[in-house]
């Protein structure tokens, strides 16, 4: 899964490292090339002020030292100029004995380059042909730059270490401005995750961005058209179901009354009634044990089951049946939707308060791999050669207890639909029958 924030880091992380690096190299660069232009300006003002100080008299040269810069005559001073004719060679008296011999170039010839100079200096040489009057001559000067550059590496190493800084500087700026930019994305993931436990039923949009906002808004109008569609579908069976009991109980009643040459064809009507007056008065409990329809919302035992329990101890109050369970034994919440949950344990638990006869227990257990659930009564039980029909549709094992053969098979698509898997015991822990449920504890990564 690919991280936005991760995505948006190293991608303007490289930018501003490329970024950096390019003004780094540019700016090297155009160091470089003013330090050498400036010294070949004034390399090029020493060869015109050493011109100045030339004349000629019968065809030779004479050049006038009083001008010439006291450098000059220092030995190794870094300094130095040669002037040279095909007959005459002017050497200044810093270069000493050092075999220094630049080229003879063209008039209007011009040539700048780096040389080995005396005493391990690094000389910039700059060499022009000139004309002083029919004489063609070659002015060469040359200044030791060895310790300029040295002073120019160290400046171009303290600017790259700066330039270093600078770059840690700005990709710190930077994570920091990500995560403030990507902070609502943060707080909305929070809020999605508090609506999935149901500790939240609409997103809130305040401090939202507004780009953000139209999703936000849209999630809040499904959630609400849900939840809506959900409550007006429970209410709309519980509705229908409670207005087909009048007519069903008419029903039978004039069968029972009116039908009376025909005694086979009142049997099967009957029966057929009675079984839509079950599934009708069953539709009627699931829709009273659900409960307020919050979609995406996880199971909270200590809220949830207790309403469903309290609902049960009221539905079969003239049985006086108890149900049994710890509360501080369960988790505040079963990663399980909510409305699975309840349709699941109201199933269970409504068929195990019809079959015992004072007593059901209800507990739950976990591992790392497994949640389990076991509920267990003290009626009759069931024979082992009957426990595969008690998940089948329609299948009932006594008439005699109001049913309709659904509320296991229910039961066994829910725990299907969340990879689990459903064991009967006939004879459980209080003498009746025992289900054991074991469901993935990671339920939320199985969706």
């Amino acid at each position: 899964m690919k991280s936005i924030s991760r995505t948006l880091g190293m991608g303007l992380a490289s930018s501003v490292c490329f970024l950096s690096l390019l003004i780094g190299l540019i700016t090297y660069a155009a160091m470089g090339e003013s330090f050498k232009s400036f010294f070949s300006s004034k390399l090029d003002d020493d060869a015109k002020t050493l011109l100045s100080l030339l004349s000629t008299h019968n065809q030779q040269l004479i050049l006038d030292d009083k001008g010439i810069s006291q450098l000059h005559y220092r030995t190794y001073s870094g300094h130095y100029y040669v002037i040279q004719s095909a007959r005459q060679t002017f050497r200044s008296r810093s270069l000493w004995d050092f075999n220094f011999n630049p080229p003879s170039l063209a008039v209007g010839e011009k040539r700048v380059s780096e040389l080995p100079g005396p005493d391990e200096q690094q000389l910039m040489v700059l060499s022009q042909g000139f004309s002083i009057g029919d004489i063609p001559i070659t002015v060469t000067v040359a200044e030791d730059v060895g310790g300029l550059y040295t002073s120019f590496r160290t400046m171009t190493g303290g600017l790259l270490w700066g330039l270093l800084v600078a770059i840690l500087l700005l990709l710190v700026i930077q994570q920091w401005l990500l995560h403030r930019g990507l902070k609502p994305l943060t707080r909305l993931k929070k809020s999605l995750h508090a609506l999935q436990t149901g500790e939240l039923t609409v997103i809130s949009t305040h401090k939202m961005p507004k780009e953000i906002q139209p999703l936000v808004a849209a999630l809040n109008q499904l959630l609400e058209n849900t939840a809506e569609l959900l409550k007006r579908s429970r209410n709309a069976v519980g509705d229908l179901s409670h207005a087909l009991k009048t007519p069903i109980a008419l029903m039978q009643h004039t069968i029972i009354s009116e039908v009376t040459n025909q005694p086979e064809l009142s049997k099967k009507l009957l029966r057929q009634l009675t079984s839509i007056r079950q599934y009708s008065e069953q539709k009627l409990t699931s829709a009273r044990l659900a409960g307020d329809i919050l979609p995406g919302a996880q199971f909270e035992p200590h809220k949830d089951l207790m309403d469903l329990i309290q609902t049960l101890h009221t539905i079969y109050q003239a049985k006086s049946v108890t149900i049994d369970w710890q509360p501080h034994r369960w988790p505040e919440r079963i990663a399980m939707n909510r409305e699975d949950a309840l349709e699941l344990l109201g199933n269970l638990l409504d068929n195990a308060c019809k079959w015992a006869n004072q007593r059901v227990n209800l507990s739950f257990s976990h591992t790392d791999a497994h949640q389990q659930l076991t509920i267990a009564d003290d009626g009759p039980g069931v024979a082992k050669e009957n426990q595969t029909l008690l998940t089948q549709r329609g299948k009932r094992l006594d008439e005699q207890v109001d049913g309709h053969g659904l509320g296991l098979n229910i039961v066994a698509n829910i725990i299907q639909h969340y990879q689990g898997n459903i064991e009967f015991i006939g004879q459980g822990q209080l003498g009746g029958l025992e289900i054991i449920i074991q469901l993935p504890t990671n339920i939320d990564k199985l969706k």
